[in-house]
């Protein structure tokens, strides 16, 4: 896959794959990503208050002596040394793993991301892994440097795609998350694509073969390139190029070769998923 990034407009970033389809992605703008961050901020600080208030309710229990009233610093006893090394621990995985946990379970992101609408991605558009997301948040203790949160900060203001070291380290990209679509929801505009006498009801749709073939991302992404074609956002030549890409993958003929043809085969591709049953 090639990638690149739109020479014009320095917030999309494009990716070229193999069968010469491209794709386009909105890079996430720093203001999208400190709203993020400062949410996330928040949020672990409310989490670390909370540990510190159950731990010292917990040393009260615990220590020596009555707790802080004793000489608790001297001998604190070995289930208050527990205590203390559960606190480091509780500490530890919430700075460290509160990102890598959201951005695995979340699939890249985190409530902050979810709430400024952004997602962690690999450079080719797929989902992050776990190997990803840790070294793109281990590299959070470089961060925290004084220097090098400068020489981080200075990274991300200029490169095109508002990269961090960690994105760097990692090879990811944090990219504003592109709105859900069903083929449902296209609604008028697919009657607008197919008028009266070439509309066929959802159940008489012809089915194409193969269809457990395509994956969800797949069929999110012909819903969304519909969506885009019908409001005139989209280049017309990807209509075509998307169908033959899919239909070698589906072992599917187009049925024609016209423009509206090959329209037409990617919303009974759509219909086709959505109808089969376990989708």
């Amino acid at each position: 896959m090639a990638y690149q990034t739109n020479g014009q407009n320095s917030d999309e970033y494009t990716i070229a794959t193999p069968e010469n389809i491209t794709f386009g992605y909105e890079v996430a703008g720093i203001g999208s990503r400190f709203i993020g961050a400062l949410v996330d901020t928040i949020i672990i600080a409310m989490l670390l208050l909370l540990i510190n208030l159950l731990v010292a309710v917990a040393l009260g229990y615990v220590a020596d002596d009555g707790g802080f009233r004793g000489d608790f610093e001297a001998d604190p006893g070995w289930l208050a040394g527990l205590v203390i090394a559960l606190y480091a621990l509780f500490n530890f995985a919430i700075i460290w793993g509160y990102f890598i946990f959201f951005e695995l379970g979340w699939h890249g992101q985190t409530p902050g991301k979810r709430l400024a609408g952004t997602r962690v991605v690999r450079l080719d558009g797929s989902g992050a892994g776990f190997l990803e997301v840790a070294i793109r948040n281990l590299v959070r203790i470089v961060d925290f440097m004084p220097f090098a949160y400068a020489v981080g900060f200075v990274t991300m203001f200029f490169n095109r795609n508002a990269r961090r070291l960690g994105d760097f380290a990692a090879g990811t990209l944090v990219i504003r998350q592109q709105r859900e679509i069903r083929l449902d929801q296209l609604g008028h505009s697919s009657q607008q694509a197919f008028p009266a006498q070439g509309a066929a009801p959802a159940n008489a749709v012809p089915a194409v073969p193969n269809i457990r073939r395509l994956t969800a991302d797949e069929y999110q992404l012909v819903c969304d390139l519909l969506d885009r074609q019908m409001r005139g956002r989209l280049a017309p030549d990807m209509v075509p190029r998307v169908a033959l890409a899919l239909a070698a993958k589906l072992d599917a003929p187009v049925p024609g070769t016209t423009f509206r043809d090959y329209q037409r085969f990617l919303y009974q591709i759509a219909e086709t998923y959505r109808n089969t049953p376990g989708y």
